[in-house]
């Protein structure tokens, strides 16, 4: 599997040309077309009169000291696409997207009044369409934090249509996941470093995160994940609350992992969906594969 995604992604890239430069034009009325469509048309948000510029490698880009972001956090973000009239003209994705936001603040992130000393993150993504063959390729996404500690992925998504608003519409109901990589080095000096919100991660002692984390390994299905893979996953949460390692994680859909039926098990409750066997139907025709390796001992 991890070779048919490599050809997947390499051929994504061999489709679509280098990233040219992005003009002026291109940078302003993609920046007002998304935030049009992200606060439904409103024309008094005060983000549309953000100064946009472009950088000398001919990246988009805003930075987070600008007025206009009162109300969030981060220090710059920056976009180039492929194909940007698609998007300014006709509202449909370009062929190619690669963006950046640095300085994002975990404790933002994280559901809460809380306030900690982790570092701050920076988001980044690469994603191409092969429109032909109604193909969306993750290329590579990344959430880091200044600490070293990464998590990312690549992923391949199949019966993607994104040529009109019509296809892209139809297309909700037939997606699939076919295949992905991902990967999560972790330092160990900060517990939940990426501020994943509340119900994402595990609380409680370390004793109490272990003991869940055991339970859900070993609920998984025979048919889903191996003894191997399976004796990896063990080895990672045995290190919880502060894993100090890498984790590399190969998750295969055989038939196409629809995303229709996420949100019908999801909508079960995740209690539910254990007690009763969910699993073994959500994860039917999936295959994972683990490997965990730890860099130094644990302690709590």
């Amino acid at each position: 599997m991890k070779t048919i995604l490599t050809m997947v992604v390499f051929l994504a890239a061999t489709q679509v040309s280098a990233f040219g430069r992005m003009s002026m034009s291109d940078c302003t009325q993609s920046w007002e077309v998304f935030n049009l469509l992200m606060n439904e048309g409103d024309r008094d948000d005060p983000r549309l009169g953000a100064f946009v510029r472009v950088t000398p490698q001919g990246w988009c880009a805003v930075r987070g000291s600008d007025p206009a972001f009162a109300t969030s956090r981060f220090d710059e973000m920056t976009w180039r696409a492929e194909e940007i009239s698609r998007f300014v003209d006709d509202g449909i994705p370009p062929l190619a997207l690669e963006f950046r936001i640095s300085g994002l603040d975990p404790d933002e992130m994280e559901a809460g009044d809380i306030s900690t000393n982790r570092p701050p993150l920076t988001l980044s993504a690469t994603l191409r369409q092969i429109p032909a063959a109604g193909q969306v390729i993750v290329e590579r996404a990344e959430l880091a934090s200044d600490a070293g500690d990464v998590i990312a992925g690549s992923m391949v998504f199949e019966r993607l249509f994104l040529s009109s608003k019509s296809m892209m519409q139809v297309s909700i109901g037939s997606v699939t996941y076919k295949a992905g990589l991902f990967e999560m080095s972790l330092s160990g000096e900060y517990e939940n470093p990426f501020g994943f919100n509340g119900k994402l991660t595990m609380r409680g002692s370390p004793e109490a995160q272990r003991r869940a984390a055991f339970d859900l390994i070993s609920r998984l299905p025979d048919g889903f994940v191996d003894d191997a893979s399976r004796a990896e996953l063990t080895g990672f949460a045995g290190e919880l609350p502060r894993p100090q390692g890498s984790l590399d994680l190969a998750l295969d859909s055989e038939t196409g992992f629809g995303l229709v039926k996420v949100g019908t098990f999801a909508a079960m409750g995740w209690v539910d969906m254990v007690e009763n066997g969910g699993l073994d139907v959500l994860l039917d025709g999936m295959t994972l594969g683990a490997d965990w390796s730890p860099t130094t001992g644990q302690t709590d």
